[in-house]
């Protein structure tokens, strides 16, 4: 587009000039200058925003980073429970985790919401529907010791007042079978039906721990 006159003047009205060929390059040449500035501003501020975002967010299933799928992880103090969203941080002698093998960590603030998690993944993470798990670990109910969920034996426990987990009701897991069967003595109202292993928790007993978060 052909730039149009304009007069510049000095002390105006009196002495003006219409610009030289010269003087009209100069300015065109200015002016394309600028308008490749303006846009390389644009352009990095939308890079930007393609790139980033809001980095303080913590997802409730995280990469596994440094630490092996099959090795349990320090639980992040921001971490939320794939389940309640309660801080697992908060309960260390309660807290539980695994991992999936696409690699990411979930975190949990006791073994019931673990159990609901375990039972069905992708009610909780659509991506994790169907999911293999590579690693589980959950706390011992005795020695508060963390331990391989696989090989751990878990007690149903169904009244919350002879517990004071996190949640209140929660299977309880323990590294020997006989902590569990000593546990299941002294209460009249369980017996060694009650012990479990992992491969054992259904829907049934998700639901009745953490039944609420099925609705």
């Amino acid at each position: 587009m052909a730039t149009p006159f304009v007069p510049v003047c000095f002390d105006a009205p009196t002495r003006c000039y219409k610009p030289t060929s010269r003087v009209l390059r100069a300015v065109r040449t200015s002016l394309s200058r600028r308008r490749l500035v303006v846009a390389a501003g644009a352009l990095t501020v939308g890079l930007a925003g393609c790139t980033g975002g809001d980095g303080d967010a913590t997802p409730t299933a995280t990469p596994t980073s440094t630490t092996a799928r099959t090795d349990p992880a320090p639980v992040p103090a921001e971490a939320s429970c794939a389940v309640c969203n309660m801080v697992p941080a908060n309960f260390p002698d309660y807290n539980a985790q695994l991992t999936v093998e696409a690699g990411d960590r979930v975190f949990f603030c006791s073994s019931g919401c673990f159990g609901a998690y375990y039972v069905d993944p992708g009610h909780f993470e659509p991506s994790h529907e169907g999911t293999t798990f590579a690693g589980l670990w959950v706390h011992d109910h005795e020695t508060k010791e963390l331990i391989d969920a696989r090989s751990a034996w878990f007690v149903r426990e169904t009244n919350a007042d002879r517990v004071d987990d996190p949640m209140q009701r929660n299977p309880l897991p323990f590294a020997d079978r006989a902590d569990a069967e000593a546990y299941v003595a002294g209460y009249d109202d369980l017996s060694e039906a009650d012990i479990l292993r992992l491969d054992d928790f259904d829907t049934d007993l998700a639901t009745f721990y953490r039944g609420r978060f099925f609705e």
